[in-house]
């Protein structure tokens, strides 16, 4: 057998063996966390040492007690603990330096222990319809010649996604491994499947990519869209439990600004279970498709690099982002509908669309700036955005709308059932619990309309008032209507905005309290 045949043989057994917790293998790039360790009822995972935060990913069995053990290795003892979620029901307790809890449902926490760093604990279902590594209709990467060692960039990706191409409806699979990969384009009717224990890892040097765009505040920098769809396609589909890793740091050093993972001009994509790391720039913008669904997506980008969002929805239709942690610098989810010849180059493949029916749901929130948000970029109109059941861990804004760039309106924004529990940072003088404000960007204003704010849980509100703030009589904020916002830890909602500490309403009209009780 080929021995890197052999090696992803092996792997795939390692996984299997596991036991009720699946870990998936290390790649020796990571280094293991020297301050946690943590345990799936009796076995354990794989942990990674991050900048920040370190993390761990794991699957396990749902709707059965699942003992979590998580060892503070470089304390004594456990003084004090927060698990995030606050609303998630754990009961925890705590032996020696070892916090211990059950759960029957898989969830994403962050984990602080005697407020020192951040543990991000992400437990995902075990995996269903899992492809074989070969067979009909399936390309293994190693048989198109990929180098999974990482010794150098490999061409073997792009071949397998290339022959899958020509038999719509195949599946590539990457077994476990290091790939440095080029610039990918995944095929029409194609799925790319991440095997746990794969990485994908952009090598941060400009000779191996294409220049696809460049962008005026970051002036010399060389920008790419890495692994993309094809235009004017259709059903494709990201999934697994790899790794998509845009070496970011070290690319910004070089002066690329990339976007990881980018679904363009594509109808019916479909992406699940990924974990993907350290963006240069935008980790996943979804460009002008319909039909979208994203769930069980892992983001976790660094807070030393600036412009890193994680989901950016842009001039798409039918966008379901579900199921999602997003830890970035910047903006952890958010809408915009940008033109690509204002202020980038970027060769959108249609000409600017308005945007509509976009939700995000169950989603989690760590940034320095917006947790939730629609705008910065209103080109084009944006129309029945939702941000449902949702929870902030911490942000420069919790929940908001920018009105910055274009003169198109954003109208039927919701924001519902969200939790924020903690702020702090001061995006462009901000830092509050709501700022849903129009300025003007040079590009001109435009007006933002129906907006509803329900079942806000506000545990911090921010260093600065709150906004709900037009830019003048003719780009206004019009009809904001607020149900049901609970500040701090009261068990009553506000009746007024001054409780709510919104005291920025200039250029607005018809805002209104209406609480269900």
């Amino acid at each position: 057998m080929h021995f890197q045949s052999l090696l992803a043989v092996l792997s795939l057994l390692f996984v299997a063996v596991i036991g009720d917790g699946i870990s998936y293998p290390r790649p020796n790039i990571y280094v293991k966390s020297p301050h946690f360790s943590l345990k799936v009822n009796g076995e354990y995972m794989y942990t990674v040492n991050y900048a920040k935060y370190d993390y761990v990913h794991f699957s396990m069995d749902e709707d059965v007690d699942n003992e979590i053990r998580i060892r503070a290795v470089t304390e004594d003892k456990i003084n004090s603990y927060r698990i995030s979620p606050e609303n998630v029901p754990i009961k925890a307790r705590v032996e020696g330096n070892e916090l211990i809890f059950t759960i029957k449902k898989a969830h994403y926490l962050i984990i602080k222990i005697n407020k020192k760093k951040e543990f991000v604990v992400m437990a995902d279902p075990k995996e269903t319809n899992v492809p074989s590594p070969r067979g009909s209709g399936i390309f293994n990467v190693l048989d198109h010649g990929a180098d999974n060692t990482g010794a150098r960039v490999t061409r073997g990706v792009q071949a397998a996604l290339d022959a899958a191409g020509r038999q719509p409806g195949s599946i590539v699979y990457v077994p476990a491994g290091l790939y440095l990969v080029g610039n990918l384009v995944i095929p029409t009717k194609t799925s790319l499947y991440l095997a746990g224990g794969s990485v994908l890892r952009f090598t941060g040097n400009q000779a191996d990519y294409k220049q696809l765009f460049s962008k005026s505040d970051f002036p010399g920098h060389f920008g790419t869209w890495w692994i993309q769809t094809a235009f004017d396609s259709t059903d494709i589909k990201v999934f697994g439990r790899g790794t998509i890793d845009g070496n970011g740091k070290n690319s910004r050093t070089n002066k690329i600004i990339a976007d990881l993972l980018v679904p363009a001009g594509t109808t019916r994509f479909r992406a699940d279970g990924i974990l993907i790391r350290d963006a240069s720039f935008w980790a996943v913008p979804i460009i002008q498709c319909e039909d979208v669904v994203l769930t069980n997506i892992k983001i976790l980008d660094r807070f030393d690099v600036t412009q890193n969002d994680g989901i950016d929805v842009m001039e798409s239709k039918g966008v379901k982002v579900r199921r999602a942690i997003a830890i970035a610098n910047d903006d952890s989810f958010s809408t915009k509908t940008w033109p690509y010849k204002t202020g980038t180059t970027v060769p959108y493949p249609y000409p600017p669309q308005p945007q509509s029916d976009v939700l995000f749901e169950d989603c989690f929130a760590w940034t320095l700036c917006y947790g939730f948000k629609v705008g910065q970029g209103v080109h084009e109109v944006q129309d029945n955005v939702r941000f449902r059941n949702s929870v902030v861990y911490y942000g420069g804004v919790g929940i908001g709308i920018h009105h910055l760039f274009g003169t198109s309106v954003a109208k039927n924004i919701l924001f519902e059932n969200i939790i924020i529990e903690d702020l702090g940072g001061s995006p462009g003088g901000r830092a509050t619990w709501l700022a849903i404000h129009i300025a003007e960007g040079g590009r001109g204003v435009g007006p933002v309309e129906d907006v509803t704010v329900r079942n806000i849980y506000a545990r911090k509100i921010g260093k600065r008032d709150g906004y709900i703030q037009g830019f003048s009589a003719d780009a206004m904020v019009k009809r904001v209507t607020l149900s049901d916002v609970f500040i701090y830890k009261n068990t009553t909602a506000a009746t007024s905005l001054g409780a709510m500490n919104i005291k920025q309403t200039q250029f607005s009209e018809g805002i209104q309290i209406r609480n269900s009780r």
